[in-house]
């Protein structure tokens, strides 16, 4: 929970300022912003990529997707931070602890993932994931590398009992391509915590028809 509510955590989010060389002023922050090269510039300093300042209580961040660079927003008073109380999960289940079968992809295979403003990204593709999920033979595609493999999917309970869709990071260790799928770990995306993150949304084959009854469910909101 600290990663996402701590003052300049993810729930802090409040806007992400997609730049452009000419430049612009952004609400709530004070000069004009502008692009040279990657580097976000503003009127008294610079943001290379991968940085962040503090101005007063702000947190900015520089942001990359592909060509495209933005000034991300963090706010300790953001409403999205004040409104998280906790979030609901199911208990751990023993049973949701599933064995699988990673295939790799070829060397410098890609995949494109459509994104949650519509933007459809090329994606690094790790390769594959088969398992049976209660008889159900289904194969996940995950994204990342092998050492770090990242999978987005929606079950039966995205949209209802749990969020529209859930993140899962798996790690495939063993020689023969086995590997461990908990969903017991299942989490969250971030932009369940604030509307300005641009989450990926699941593939097709990552969509899957029956219910995951394990994991983080949805962002439980403070009531008064």
């Amino acid at each position: 929970m600290r990663v996402i509510t701590e003052p300049h955590g993810i729930a802090a989010l409040v806007a992400t300022h997609w730049l452009s060389p000419d430049p612009q002023t952004l609400a709530g922050l004070e000069g004009s912003w502008w692009l040279d090269g990657a580097a976000i510039v503003g009127d008294t300093f610079t943001i290379d990529e991968g940085g962040e300042v503090i101005v007063g209580s702000l947190l900015l961040r520089h942001f990359r997707r592909d060509d495209q660079v933005a000034l991300r927003v963090f706010d300790p008073d953001a409403p999205s931070r004040a409104s998280v109380a906790g979030i609901d999960a199911y208990m751990p289940d023993e049973a949701w602890i599933l064995q699988g079968e990673f295939t790799a992809a070829d060397e410098g295979a890609a995949v494109d993932l459509t994104e949650i403003d519509g933007y459809v990204e090329s994606t690094a593709l790790a390769g594959t994931i088969s398992l049976e999920i209660d008889g159900t033979p289904v194969e996940l595609l995950a994204t990342g590398s092998r050492t770090q493999l990242e999978v987005v999917f929606q079950d039966a309970t995205s949209g209802s009992d749990t969020y529209r869709f859930r993140f899962l990071k798996l790690r495939a260790g063993h020689g023969d391509g086995r590997l461990e799928v908990d969903f017991n770990r299942a989490y969250l995306p971030p932009c369940a915590f604030a509307d300005f993150y641009v989450c990926p949304l699941p593939p097709a084959q990552n969509r899957l028809p029956m219910p995951v009854l394990a994991g983080e469910k949805n962002v439980v909101e403070r009531t008064a």
